[in-house]
């Protein structure tokens, strides 16, 4: 009975281990996209500024967590408002697979999904409220099939993030 409950115990550990395996948050809230280091053998992170006062430094996630092959694919946006990080996302589009949710509840805590549903067909979103983070899982349909996305902010930059995000509205809204 001792083996199997430190076998199990042994099995979790790896378990988490691999979900913190990738440490995709290699700059603080608030710092300056000019404190990103990177490989200087990889190639240059692509950054795109936006109408709404925010600069999207897109990163594919490989170059960050070689180890974990599950997550190629994935792109990792860091949002700069102000020239401070105030918002990461992880985008997954269009992948055959639920790989990011499973990520997710590794590294954040399993959610309940509806009995009877398979996980490639739930559609629908989850949010942990960590101490001076919220982190969002959310899977939707878009064009061409669906994307993944984990967003993460900051508390002290909520304020912030909703401003920006109300003037994404708004040009959406106008259908300009």
């Amino acid at each position: 009975m001792k083996k199997i409950i430190i076998y199990l115990f042994g099995f979790l550990l790896l378990a988490q281990a691999n979900a913190l395996a990738c440490n995709f948050k290699i700059a603080n809230f608030g710092s300056p996209k000019e404190n990103i280091k990177l490989d200087k053998n990889l190639p240059e992170p692509l950054l795109m500024p936006d109408r709404f006062g925010g600069e999207n430094l897109v990163i594919p996630l490989e170059q960050i967590c070689k180890s974990n092959n599950k997550l190629y694919g994935t792109q990792l946006i860091y949002l700069y408002i102000e020239n401070k990080l105030s918002r990461i996302q992880l985008y997954r589009p269009i992948m055959p697979d639920r790989n990011l949710m499973d990520f997710a509840m590794e590294k954040y805590g399993s959610f309940n999904l509806p009995k009877g549903l398979p996980k490639k067909k739930w559609r629908g979103n989850h949010v942990w409220d960590l101490n001076l983070e919220l982190v969002e899982y959310i899977v939707t349909d878009i064009h061409d099939g669906h994307v993944e996305i984990i967003d993460i902010v900051n508390k002290l930059y909520l304020p912030t993030i909703e401003n920006y995000n109300e003037k994404v509205g708004e040009w959406l809204d106008s259908g300009q």
